[in-house]
C-alpha cells in the first residue's frame, strides 16, 4: 500500500491520461479540462502497450471521455445515477474474459458511487460559493465516509468475482484512486480541481497479485505517473519506451526493500469553477518534497509554501519566512511550468 501517491492532476481527466501515458499532461496533450481530446499521437497509452504485446483490453467508465479509446478492444462507459456497479461490473468482467478467449485481459473498471455521492450530487444542491457547503464540513466528510464504505464492499466483491472467474490463473488487481476530493475544507474548493492541497491530490496505491509482497504500507513519497512503468514491469514488459514516471517493481515484489521515494512530485490544475475558473489551461501549481509543498497560484501571482510534516492540515503559510528550500523550490517549479 503506497499512501502518499501525488497526483498529475486533481481531476479524472487529466489525472487518468496522465496515469496511462505515463507523462504529466504537459508533456501528454492534456493538461486541462478543455483539452480531453488533445492526448498526443506520440504520447505512450497504456492499452496500446498491452494490445500489442497480445492483451485484451477493454474499460468500463464514468464517461466515454475520460480516457482515449487507443488500444481499448472495449472501451464503453456507464450511468452512474442509474446502474448498479456491483452487478455490472461482475457481468462485464465475464463479457471480457468471453471474449479475451484465453489471450491474458487488461480491464479498466471505474467505480463511480464516489464521485456520485461528492461530486454529481453536490453540483445539483450547491454553487461554488455557497457557504453553507463549507459550513456542514462534518456531514459533508460523513457522506464521504459512507459512500467509502461501498467502495471498500465492491472492491471485495471484485476480487472475489475475479477469483472466482479465473481461478488458477496468475490475476493481478490493482485499486487506486486518481486523486482526493473536497468536503468543505477550503472554501472555494467544492468538490476538486480548483486548488492543490493535499486533500484532492494525495491519492494512493494498492497492489494485490501473486508476486506482490503483502502487508507492506509506506508514506514515502511517489506520484500517480508512476504507475504505468510499474504495470508493465510486473506484466513483464519493461522493454516499452522511456517514461517520466518510474516503475515501483522491485519495491512490490521484494527486491529493493528500502525503497527510494521521489525528491520532487508536481501538480496542476485549472478549474471548471471556482475563484478563478482557468478550463483552457492551468492556472494553479505546486511542487512536493517529502517534507514540503510550495503552491503557485497564477491568476492571483501568490505564492504558498507549507511544512507537510509540521502542518498537515496546510493551515500556516510559512512564504516568505526566509526558509532556505523556498529558492530550490521556486526555481524548480518555474522550471517545471516553463519547460
Amino acid at each position: 500500500m503506497l499512501n502518499n501517491v501525488t497526483t498529475a492532476a486533481p481531476y479524472t481527466i487529466a489525472s487518468m491520461n496522465a496515469m496511462f501515458s505515463g507523462l504529466y499532461g504537459k508533456d501528454n496533450g492534456v493538461d486541462a479540462y478543455y483539452k480531453m481530446f488533445k492526448l498526443k499521437e506520440s504520447a505512450p497509452f497504456l492499452p496500446e502497450i498491452l494490445k500489442r504485446n497480445g492483451y485484451f483490453t477493454a474499460c468500463d467508465l464514468l464517461n466515454n471521455a475520460i480516457v482515449s479509446a487507443r488500444g481499448f478492444d472495449i472501451h464503453q462507459s456507464h450511468n452512474e445515477l442509474e446502474d448498479d456497479l456491483t452487478k455490472k461490473h461482475p457481468q462485464f468482467l465475464q463479457h471480457v474474459f468471453q471474449q479475451a478467449d484465453g489471450k491474458p485481459a487488461f480491464v479498466f473498471l471505474h467505480f463511480s458511487r464516489i464521485h456520485t455521492a461528492t461530486v454529481t450530487g453536490v453540483i445539483k444542491k450547491y454553487e461554488w460559493d455557497n457557504r453553507e457547503f463549507y459550513a456542514k464540513k462534518d456531514e459533508n466528510l460523513q457522506a464521504y465516509d459512507n459512500v467509502f464504505d461501498e467502495t471498500v464492499r465492491y472492491a471485495q466483491l471484485i476480487r472475489e468475482y475475479v477469483q472466482g472467474l479465473k481461478e488458477g490463473a496468475e490475476t493481478m488487481l490493482v485499486f487506486f484512486s486518481d486523486h482526493g476530493t473536497g468536503v468543505g475544507e477550503r472554501y472555494g474548493e467544492r468538490n476538486y480541481g480548483v486548488f492543490t492541497y493535499e486533500e484532492t491530490i494525495r491519492a494512493f496505491y494498492l497492489f494485490l497479485g501473486p508476486k506482490i509482497l503483502r502487508n507492506q504500507v509506506t508514506d514515502k513519497l511517489f506520484a500517480t505517473i508512476d504507475i504505468l512503468p510499474t504495470i508493465m514491469d510486473l506484466c513483464g514488459l519493461s522493454d516499452g519506451p522511456r517514461f517520466e514516471g518510474r516503475s515501483l517493481y522491485r519495491y512490490l515484489v521484494g527486491e529493493q526493500p528500502d525503497l527510494t521515494e521521489r525528491d520532487y512530485a508536481y501538480s496542476e490544475t485549472g478549474g471548471l469553477q471556482g475563484p478563478f475558473p482557468s478550463p483552457n489551461e492551468p492556472n494553479v501549481f505546486c511542487v512536493k518534497t517529502p517534507r514540503y509543498k510550495l503552491m503557485y497560484f497564477k491568476t492571483l501571482n501568490e505564492w504558498k509554501l507549507f511544512d507537510l510534516r509540521a502542518d498537515p492540515a496546510e493551515s500556516q503559510d510559512l512564504y516568505g519566512t526566509r526558509l532556505s528550500i523556498e529558492s530550490d523550490l521556486k526555481g524548480r517549479l518555474l522550471d517545471w511550468i516553463d519547460r
